[in-house]
């Protein structure tokens, strides 16, 4: 049987290079992200390979690759045809980059291309759903007067606020995922969801602040999702 959900950790802070590269890629994310639909499930690649519509012979390499970063974990292993099956299990909920990932300048090149991949995953997602009629559903016109409780929200931020009040925005973004990261009891979480959230306080680098600008107060590091 697959590990309890409440075994598995629900943010990880990734420290190291090998695992930001390792989600640097996008069958990878499309992985992760098809194994996090079920924390609680014991995936078998070839279940997943059908999924992806991916043969499964594609998908041994980046599993062993997730595998040897640490996110994800063999839950079971059972013997089929006298060859021993593996079944996998995500290690974690959601994903934080630490602050000393993000400060090192040599990381910089591996940074672009883990958000990259993340938000072209995540974008072509929002673009399948808009076009196939999923992003807003069936109007009700009993209920035209009324917001639809679960209609999209997009919402763009990009102003100034006090160090104090940047802290305390991340703070509590952060959080809000840790709440709703955990999962819901299995038989009443019938609501798909899609929801990407990013923060940043773009700082000058040393020595280039702008005459007569003032440096925003030191913020914790940023969040990304798998």
């Amino acid at each position: 049987m697959a590990e309890d959900a409440d075994a598995v950790t629900v943010v990880r802070e990734v420290d190291d290079v090998e695992t930001l590269k390792a989600l640097s890629d996008p069958l990878r994310l499309a992985i992760l992200r098809t194994m996090m639909s079920d924390v609680r499930a014991a995936h078998r690649v070839k279940d997943i390979a059908r999924l992806l519509d991916q043969p499964p012979t594609r998908l041994y390499r980046h599993i062993k690759v997730l595998e040897a970063a640490g996110l994800i974990k063999v839950a079971q292993t059972r013997m089929v045809s006298g060859i021993q099956e593996s079944q996998y299990q995500v290690a974690q909920f959601a994903l934080r980059l630490s602050r000393d990932l993000l400060a090192a300048p040599g990381n910089a090149g591996e940074l672009a291309d883990a958000f990259a991949a993340t938000l072209n995953d995540f974008r072509d997602r929002l673009v399948r759903d808009i076009i196939s009629g999923r992003f807003q559903p069936e109007p009700d016109p009993e209920a035209a007067e009324q917001p639809d409780p679960l209609g999209p929200m997009v919402v763009a931020l990009d102003r100034r606020l006090t160090p104090e009040r940047a802290t305390e925005f991340r703070s509590r973004l952060t959080a809000l995922m840790e709440e709703f990261n955990r999962p819901d009891d299995e038989e009443k979480a019938v609501v798909p969801v899609e929801f990407l959230m990013m923060f940043w306080a773009p700082k000058e680098p040393a020595g280039d602040t702008p005459a007569g600008d003032t440096p925003a107060g030191d913020t914790p590091g940023r969040d990304t999702p798998a």
